[in-house]
């Protein structure tokens, strides 16, 4: 059976991957915070029109679209509604027109509960062992990395994924929509509204991961083909609360 195009006003797409391209180049190519105007405005309400959560993004009515930053520290588009509130919104969730499923959102809350965390954990680690210059070995490749150009990486086998996965299984969990966070204005991931949940996965995940520094280049280079050896220099968890 033939791909159906994917149409967007008045652009069709043969491939998800060339409207994704399309609205990628669009959101890159906006200057922060400018409204955005004319064909690129409609094009983005007419896509904006495809996500899942389209009638609660655009409530009252859309008054303009602008780029911005998020919490997460990338860029996305953004909403003022006509009574002047905001919220962001994914052009990928958008030209997918398909939400996350249940497993992902909750791989997504479980990743916000440890990221806090993680950030301190690098920190701490790049001030007991980084040279004059500021700078730590890559566990993969040798080569000498600062803070902003590194990774702190989930170690094969314990990936994220496989933590979240055993996690699942160990604790007999039914994954449902009352333990998750539903979509919110300025909210950019799902959390957990469970707070058992919550503290056991952070308390299995700072006794199981197995952390260290690496350059994200090096570790796509090797892709699939990684050898399982030990840790040269482990990174040890380090909670916000002992900070």
């Amino acid at each position: 059976m033939a791909r159906e195009p994917i149409i967007v006003g008045p652009k069709e797409f043969k491939f998800q991957k060339d409207a994704l391209a399309f609205f990628k180049d669009m959101l890159n190519s906006n200057r922060a915070n400018k409204t955005i105007e004319g064909e690129e405005h409609d094009l983005l309400l007419a896509v904006l029109e495809r996500h899942p959560d389209a009638s609660q993004k655009i409530g009252v009515g859309v008054e303009r679209f602008y780029k911005a930053p998020t919490e997460m520290g990338t860029s996305c588009f953004w909403i003022e509604r006509t009574d002047g509130s905001k919220t962001d919104f994914s052009y990928i969730t958008a030209v997918k027109a398909k939400g996350k499923s249940l497993y992902q959102e909750f791989a997504e809350a479980c990743r916000n509960t440890v990221r806090a965390d993680l950030i301190k954990t690098k920190e701490v680690f790049f001030n007991e062992h980084s040279d004059e210059e500021g700078k730590v070995e890559c566990e993969v490749s040798g080569e000498k990395i600062a803070i902003y150009e590194s990774h702190l990486d989930h170690k094969k086998p314990l990936t994220f994924q496989v933590l979240v996965n055993t996690f699942i299984a160990a604790n007999n969990i039914t994954i449902t929509k009352e333990m998750l966070s539903s979509s919110q204005d300025e909210q950019f991931e799902t959390e957990f509204l469970d707070q058992t949940i919550k503290e056991n996965f952070k308390s299995y995940h700072h006794e199981m991961a197995q952390l260290r520094i690496i350059n994200p280049k090096a570790n796509l280079s090797l892709g699939s083909s990684e050898r399982i050896t030990k840790r040269k220099r482990p990174v040890e968890i380090v909670p916000m609360e002992m900070t």
